[in-house]
């Protein structure tokens, strides 16, 4: 059984600007600040794939320092506006992300889905309300920084 939901946010930017910033090291961090940190593998981002990649192991720290996941980072798509990952966790048999920065009046909206299988089926009721409240932050996150 997966869990899934969506988070939208309406923000007044251009799309290519909140692009940018979501494809980068220090967005993707700044999302996440103070609660966790994603550790990227070394090297250049990709800014567009024509076929589906593995980036690498991405760790995940609590508070920028304790390791609490690592995510075998594999994006199905990437190009300007629009990613769609599918990867494995140490606590996910599987984890889809995709992200879309959509033009909108006066700017832009990010919409982010997420679907998600536990490794351990009791683990769902659990992971249902922390993802959420993980990309409730982020979006608060970037609805702060493009205000």
């Amino acid at each position: 059984m997966f869990g899934h939901f969506t988070v939208r946010s309406r923000l007044p930017r251009p799309p290519e600007a909140v692009w940018a910033d979501a494809v980068s090291r220090r967005g993707i961090n700044d999302e996440f600040f103070p609660w966790l940190r994603m550790r990227l593998p070394p090297g250049d981002l990709p800014v567009r794939l024509d076929q589906p990649a593995r980036i690498g192991r991405c760790w995940m720290l609590l508070l920028g320092c304790l390791p609490v996941e690592c995510d075998q980072l594999t994006l199905l798509r990437l190009e300007p506006g629009a990613f769609d990952e599918r990867s494995s966790m140490l606590g996910q048999r599987v984890w889809w992300h995709r992200r879309r920065v959509l033009a909108a009046d006066g700017g832009c909206e990010v919409v982010d889905r997420v679907a998600f299988l536990p490794r351990c089926r009791w683990m769902l009721p659990v992971c249902r309300p922390l993802f959420r409240l993980v990309f409730a932050w982020r979006h608060y996150r970037l609805r702060r920084r493009y205000r």
